[in-house]
Parts: structure tokens; C-alpha cells; sequence
């Protein structure tokens, strides 16, 4: 199963950027390869680019999207939503209105914060503007890594092993959910 995979941190040292990366490594065990989508060079959204032509780099990220079973968001939380470079990026690659990029294509959620409650808040809200896409959103297992400073090494390597355990189960629950085509029991 091919994952498509965005991380909504542009940050030197991003957790997020390393859990994606750790997820990327670990993936092939549970039948996934996991692929990002380079969302760096994405401008500010602005429908305008709809009558002159899409950005190579967006058109890039639809195209692996489109080519994926899913898409992975890897989320940090700010100010108790979702950051702006995610959410841009999905308002590229959902548009022109209608187009099929995002429709029904599942999606699933992690994320990494500094903060005590991991990013839960963040993922809830991309649960929510998933809806309009009218499409599953994975939930068999979370995963929000708290503290994330003290979860990753100094090179952004995944030292502390419960959380490695966590990614581990997510990658596998995930990988069985796909394999049922993205619904049932475990989504």
C-alpha cells in the first residue's frame, strides 16, 4: 500500500519532519511505503492560480497523492488548531473545486509536540475539515506524541520506545485498515 505523506513543519530540527521520517523507515515491515509530498515551495493559496496554471510543485504533490492509497498527515498543533503550511498545502491540492485529489481518498493523522497533550487538538480538527472530502479517516489507533523533545535524540532520531511501540502499532493497524480498502473495524 502507498502512502502519500505531508508534514506540516518547515522547522530545522521539526519533530514532526523526524516521526515522518521514523514512520518512513518503519513502514516497508507493515506492507507500507510511505512517500512525501514536498510542500516547501508551495505559495499562499490563491485561486487566481486556477485561470493561469498550478505550481509545479503542487501539481507534483497531486500526482503522488493521486497515486497513493492514502495520505498521511503529519501535523504539529498551533494555537490549538492546525498550522497554516498544512492547511494551505491542502487547499492546493484540493482545487480546483470538484477535483478528485482528496475526494474520497482516506486519510490519516499523526503528529509530535512539546506540549503535554501531543496534538490532539490539531488532529481533531483536521478530522472535522475531512469531512467536507467525504472521505474515512483512520482511527484505529492515534498517535500523539507529548514532550516530543524528550521522545527524539539530538539528530531527530525516535529514542524512547514507547513511543516506538506506538508507531509501530499505528503503522500495522494502519497497514490492515488499507488492506480492507480503508474502512471497516479498525477505521
Amino acid at each position: 500500500m502507498r502512502v502519500a505523506a505531508m508534514c506540516g513543519s518547515m522547522r530545522t530540527g521539526s519533530f514532526n519532519q523526524a516521526l515522518l521520517r521514523a514512520a518512513i523507515e518503519r513502514a516497508p515491515v507493515h506492507g507500507l511505503e510511505i512517500v512525501q509530498a514536498d510542500i516547501s515551495a508551495f505559495p499562499v493559496f490563491s485561486q487566481d492560480f486556477e485561470k493561469t496554471g498550478f505550481p509545479e510543485p503542487v501539481l507534483e504533490a497531486k500526482a503522488l497523492i493521486q497515486s497513493a492509497d492514502c495520505l498521511l498527515l503529519v501535523t504539529p498543533e498551533y494555537n490549538y488548531g492546525v498550522p497554516g503550511v498544512l492547511k494551505n498545502a491542502v487547499d492546493w491540492v484540493s482545487r480546483p473545486f470538484g477535483d478528485p485529489t482528496l475526494r474520497g481518498r482516506p486519510m490519516a493523522l499523526m503528529g509530535a509536540s512539546t506540549g503535554y497533550m501531543g496534538t490532539i487538538r490539531a488532529q481533531m480538527a483536521w478530522r472535522q475539515l475531512w469531512h467536507f472530502f467525504r472521505t474515512p479517516v483512520f482511527s484505529g489507533a492515534e498517535l500523539t506524541v507529548a514532550f516530543a523533545a524528550k521522545a527524539f535524540d539530538e539528530s531527530g532520531v525516535l529514542t524512547d520506545e514507547t513511543y516506538a511501540g506506538l508507531l509501530e502499532a499505528y503503522l500495522g493497524a494502519l497497514g490492515q485498515w488499507l488492506a480492507r480498502g480503508g474502512h471497516g473495524p479498525l477505521g
